[in-house]
């Protein structure tokens, strides 16, 4: 029993060393566009050197981003207005020679494959202009836009996943809001 005791305090420690050395995104840079009659974003995800190194060496890698738009108000919290969430995974396939990029956008999934990893990579970090809102149908005020990066990290056993709830889900989770601007 001491064994075994000995063995999931290692595993334990091991995971929780590689969760806070995890390689993942730096930033985001996004670009608001007001059209006559739409709201829309583009952002584009900044991966670091470790992060695009594991992924052409084979690590498959799984990327969530989140595009909200929020009411500003002085004294009660924001308030969502509206968002998108768009779910990124990340394959590289040796035996083949490629790189497959999948993209679940609420229940449309998509599929590219490519050849080259900086062609994927940059694919798959950057967003086409997402149509977030109407602006004839949003009330008078000031609003901002927050988009959320999440990269994912393997998905622990459902066993080890309730023993080890102390472990993070994700390897980095970056949040960037825009600045104030007033509709219609």
């Amino acid at each position: 029993m001491k064994k075994f005791a000995r063995n999931m305090l290692f595993t334990a420690g091991f995971l929780l060393f590689h969760a806070f050395y995890a390689h993942a995104i730096e930033n985001i840079n996004m670009e608001i566009q007001k059209n006559n009659s739409f709201l829309t974003v583009k952002a584009h995800i900044i991966p670091s050197q470790e992060f695009i190194d594991d992924f052409k060496n084979g690590l498959s890698k799984n990327i969530l981003i989140l595009v909200e738009l929020y009411r500003r108000w002085s004294i009660i919290p924001d308030e969502f207005i509206s968002g998108v969430q768009i779910q990124r995974i990340l394959i590289p396939d040796p035996i083949k020679d490629e790189f497959i990029i999948k993209t679940l956008e609420g229940d449309k999934l998509t599929e590219k494959r490519f050849k080259n990893w900086q062609e994927a990579l940059d694919w798959a970090l950057k967003t086409e202009p997402i149509k977030i809102a109407n602006i004839n149908n949003v009330d008078r005020g000031k609003y901002y836009i927050k988009i959320t990066v999440e990269s994912n990290i393997k998905k622990l056993p459902s066993v080890l996943e309730h023993i080890l709830f102390f472990i993070p889900t994700y390897e980095k989770k970056i949040t960037k809001e825009s600045e104030y601007f007033r509709l219609p």
